[in-house]
Formats: structure tokens, C-alpha cells, sequence
């Protein structure tokens, strides 16, 4: 049987790879550069994840405090907001209050100061009715050229 280039350099290949001390993976040497089986211990501390699952526990407690405690700020936040609202929305009913009980006020004040002028206007009327009279009474049969302060008075 003849090799030719192709099948020495095969042949070659084969050698090196099969006895060059396990390189990728082949040879008399176990797993000098793959990976290796498990130890015991190994395996126990890979199965082991309680201490895995207690950091995940406390992340996730973690979070849900932090939720709670945002929520809790914000509702004391909508409280305060209404509180200070229905401040506000207090004193601007009491000012409207005020405003309303001071109209009331200048409207009685008003309505009593007419009723003292109409009053007044009466009286004037009246006295100047009263006037005319006494004048129309006093004055001779005669008219006015006749007429002297003593006979007015």
C-alpha cells in the first residue's frame, strides 16, 4: 500500500492528535485542559441554593417594603394635599362669608338711610304744606300790597 501526500498528512494529524498527551480532548491523559468531572462537594454546594433562595427572599422583601413605604408617602402626600385644599376651599367660603355679612350690613344701612331722607322729605313737605297755609290764611282779602311783617308773623 502506497501513501500519498494526502494520506500521510492525515496519518500525521491522526498521530499527533492521539498522542500528544489528551490535547483536545484525546490521549492517555484525562481532562488535562477540559473540564473535569465533579467533586462531592462540589456537587452538594451546587445543589445547595438555600443561601441563593435567602437573598432572593430578602431582595424580594426588600422590594416589597420600599413599595409599601411609597405608597404609604404618597398617600400622606394626596392627604396633605386635601387637607390643604379643604383649607383653602374653608377660607374662601369664610371670606365669601365676610363679603356677604358686610353687603347685609351696607344694604341695612342703606335701606335705613332712605327710609331717613324719605322720611325727612315728608316732614319737608309737610312743612312747607303747613307753610303755604298759615301764608294763604294770613294774607288779606286785600293781596299782597297790603301785606306787612306783622301781619305774617
Amino acid at each position: 500500500m502506497e501513501l500519498s501526500g494526502t494520506s500521510l498528512l492525515w496519518f500525521f494529524a491522526f498521530i499527533f492528535l492521539m498522542g500528544n498527551n489528551g490535547m483536545f480532548g484525546f490521549g492517555n491523559n484525562r481532562y488535562p485542559m477540559g473540564p473535569q468531572p465533579a467533586t462531592q462537594a462540589e456537587l452538594t454546594a451546587g445543589l445547595n441554593n438555600q443561601s441563593v433562595m435567602n437573598e432572593l427572599n430578602a431582595l424580594g422583601l426588600a422590594t416589597q417594603n420600599n413599595n409599601y413605604e411609597t405608597a404609604r408617602l404618597i398617600s400622606d402626600q394626596n392627604l396633605l394635599m386635601q387637607s390643604m385644599n379643604n383649607t383653602n376651599n374653608i377660607n374662601v367660603i369664610q371670606g365669601f362669608n365676610t363679603i356677604s355679612s358686610k353687603i347685609d350690613a351696607l344694604s341695612a344701612q342703606m335701606a335705613s338711610c332712605c327710609c331717613e331722607i324719605k322720611t325727612q322729605m315728608l316732614q319737608d313737605r309737610l312743612s312747607d304744606a303747613q307753610a303755604r297755609n298759615d301764608l294763604n290764611n294770613k294774607l288779606p282779602s286785600s293781596g299782597i300790597a297790603t301785606l306787612t311783617m306783622e301781619n305774617l308773623i
